[in-house]
């Protein structure tokens, strides 16, 4: 029943230091802009491809 007690105060010290770690992430803006990384990935090659051109035309 002892064990029990333990958990219970383990489990409060992980959660408080998961909400220090989601609290320090939420402060440096980590959350701030969600949808922009996900069409990047899909510009990336397309706009690599557009500069490249670009240079080879220029000279």
């Amino acid at each position: 029943m002892g064990v029990i007690i333990y958990l219970a105060i383990f489990m409060v010290f992980i959660g408080a230091f998961f909400l220090c770690i989601f609290l320090f992430a939420v402060k440096n803006g980590q959350f701030e802009d969600l949808e922009t990384p996900a069409h990047k990935i899909l510009l990336d090659d397309s706009v690599e491809n557009n500069i490249e051109k670009n240079k080879e035309e220029i000279k």
